[in-house]
């Protein structure tokens, strides 16, 4: 193989080998129920509830990270100084966009799942947060 032509197809090869990156678009949630797992192993709702409802939180959809909320930020943070978000699924047609954190200093994990498949507005999305708070609710995209 010419060598130029090789040198030519290596960052074809490259960019096709990693997953599809999105535009810098954001999601903007709105916190419609607050639940956790009871002593019984039933989603009940959490005694905080009354706090989160109807709150809002942005999602960079680049990083995974949960930003810009209007609830208390260190109980819905999903990344610190040692952690961050590893994305799973950016989404597409045929998955949901998905976020994992591991907390491995602490032992804990949150888990953010956003339903954006064939959809610009009123996504539902999961997010079980390091504190074990399971906020549901919906989303929608935005570029600020």
């Amino acid at each position: 193989m010419n060598f130029r032509k090789g040198f030519l197809a290596v960052p074809l090869v490259l960019s096709l080998s990693f997953p599809f990156q999105v535009q810098a678009a954001k999601f903007e949630c709105s916190i419609h129920s607050v639940l956790k797992l009871s002593d019984a192993g039933a989603i009940v709702t959490h005694g905080w509830s009354a706090n989160y409802l109807n709150r809002k939180f942005t999602v960079d959809r680049e990083t995974g990270k949960v930003v810009n909320t209007t609830a208390l930020k260190v109980r819905l943070s999903n990344y610190n100084r040692e952690s961050v978000p590893h994305i799973l699924d950016y989404g597409d047609m045929n998955n949901a966009y998905k976020a994992v954190t591991l907390f491995e200093d602490k032992g804990g994990y949150a888990v953010l799942e956003i339903n954006d498949v064939d959809k610009t507005t009123d996504m539902p999305f999961l997010y079980q947060t390091n504190i074990g708070m399971i906020l549901t609710g919906k989303c929608n995209v935005t570029d600020s």
